[in-house]
C-alpha cells in the first residue's frame, strides 16, 4: 500500500487492524451439545458377555481417566461403543435362545447410542480445544513463502468429514482406520492452525484492497494520473510498482490463500452440514466459514478482490499498460484478475 500511496500521491492508512473484527468463536459451553444418559440401570443387568467387548469398553469409561476424557477421547469410546453394541444387536436378533427381555434392553441402548453418536462427533471435533485454535484470532497470517500447513489441516478435516458421515445402521461402511491415531491428528490441527492463520489472512487482505481500491478511484476522480501521448516518470513508476509488487509478489499470494481457502470453507461446510451445529456455532458460521452470505467474510473478500482489480484496471487502462498496449521500454504488462 506504501508504494501504491506514494506512487499516485494519496494517503493511504497502512496501520492494518481487520483482525480483530474477526468475530469471537463462541464459547465452549455454547459449543457442545447435550447429549441423552444411558441408564446405568440398562447397564447393570445387561448380560455383558454377550456382547463382545463391551464390557472392556465400558470399564475403562467408568475408571478415573475415563470419568475426565477429552472431546475427542469421549467421541472414539461412543464411536466404538456403537459399532461393538450393533454387531451384538445383530447376533442376538439371530438367537432364539435368547429372551426378549435382554433384547429390548440391547435395543434401548442402541437407539439412545445412535441419536447420540451425530451429537457426539459434533462434541468431539468442535468441543476440542485443538480445533478451536484453528478458530481464534492469535495467530499470525499466512506467510508469502513456505509451507503453512494447509496439506496437514486440510487431511485432518478429510477425516471429519468420514466421521460425519457416520450412520450406525452401517457402521462398518467406513472402517475409519485412522481412529487409533486420532490424537495425532488433533496435535497436527494444534501445531500448524490454518484455519486461524487463513482467517486472519483475508481479513487483512479484504482491508487492504479496499484501502488501495479507494486510494486509486480518489486520485483518478479527482485528476488523471496518465495523458493521452505523455509517457511521464509517474507512468514508469507506476508499471514497475504493478510488475514487481502487483503481478510478481502480490497476485501469486492471493491466489495461494484463495484457492486453499475456498478448499478450507467448503469442508467446513460439509461438516456443518451433516452434524447440526449448536445455534450459536450456526451464526458463527454464518458470519464466518460461510461462502454465500452476502454479509459474511468471504464475500466482503470477494468484493474488495473484485473492487481492487477494477481499480488497477482502471488506472492501467488510463496509462495504456493493460494487455495490447505497450508500455514505454516495449514490454506488455500483465493484467490483474
Amino acid at each position: 500500500m506504501e508504494r501504491v500511496s506514494n506512487t499516485i500521491d494519496v494517503d493511504i492508512d497502512t496501520q492494518l487492524t481487520a483482525g480483530e473484527s474477526i468475530p469471537l468463536l463462541p464459547r465452549k459451553r455454547h459449543r457442545m451439545k447435550e447429549t441423552e444418559e444411558v441408564n446405568q440401570g440398562l447397564i447393570e443387568v445387561l448380560d455383558l458377555k454377550y456382547c463382545d467387548g463391551l464390557l472392556q469398553l465400558i470399564a475403562q469409561r467408568n475408571s478415573n481417566l475415563g470419568r475426565v476424557m477429552q472431546p475427542s477421547q469421549q467421541m472414539l469410546y461412543e464411536i466404538r461403543f456403537i459399532r461393538n453394541i450393533r454387531q451384538c444387536l445383530n447376533l442376538i436378533r439371530q438367537d432364539p435362545a435368547q429372551d426378549e427381555e435382554l433384547k429390548e434392553r440391547i435395543e434401548t441402548i442402541y437407539n439412545i447410542k445412535s441419536q447420540n453418536l451425530k451429537s457426539e462427533i459434533w462434541n468431539g471435533i468442535f468441543g476440542s480445544k485443538e480445533v478451536a485454535a484453528n478458530f481464534s484470532r492469535s495467530e499470525t497470517p499466512i506467510p508469502t513463502e513456505g509451507e503453512v500447513g494447509f496439506t496437514a489441516t486440510y487431511a485432518v478435516f478429510l477425516q471429519f468429514q468420514r466421521l460425519s458421515k457416520l450412520d450406525p445402521e452401517h457402521h462398518d461402511k467406513d472402517p475409519l482406520e485412522f481412529l487409533d491415531d486420532i490424537e495425532t491428528s488433533y496435535k497436527t490441527l494444534n501445531t500448524n492452525r490454518y484455519g486461524s492463520r487463513f482467517l486472519k489472512s483475508i481479513a487483512l487482505l479484504t482491508e487492504t484492497m479496499e484501502r488501495t481500491a479507494h486510494a486509486i478511484n480518489t486520485r483518478l476522480d479527482q485528476k488523471p494520473f496518465c495523458h493521452p501521448g505523455h509517457q511521464s516518470q509517474k507512468r514508469t513508476i507506476l508499471s514497475n510498482v504493478f510488475r514487481k509488487f502487483y503481478s510478481e509478489k502480490f497476485q501469486p499470494y492471493l491466489s495461494r490463500v484463495h484457492r486453499n481457502g475456498e478448499e478450507w470453507l467448503s469442508i467446513q461446510a460439509n461438516i456443518f452440514g451433516m452434524l447440526e451445529p449448536t445455534p450459536e456455532m450456526n451464526r458463527y458460521f454464518t458470519q464466518v466459514l460461510s461462502m454465500t452470505n452476502e454479509h459474511g467474510m468471504w464475500q466482503q473478500y470477494i468484493r474488495a478482490r473484485d473492487n481492487h482489480t477494477s481499480a488497477w484496471q482502471r488506472i492501467l487502462r488510463q496509462c495504456n499498460l493493460m494487455p495490447g498496449g505497450q508500455n514505454e521500454k516495449g514490454r506488455q504488462e500483465k493484467a490483474p484478475e
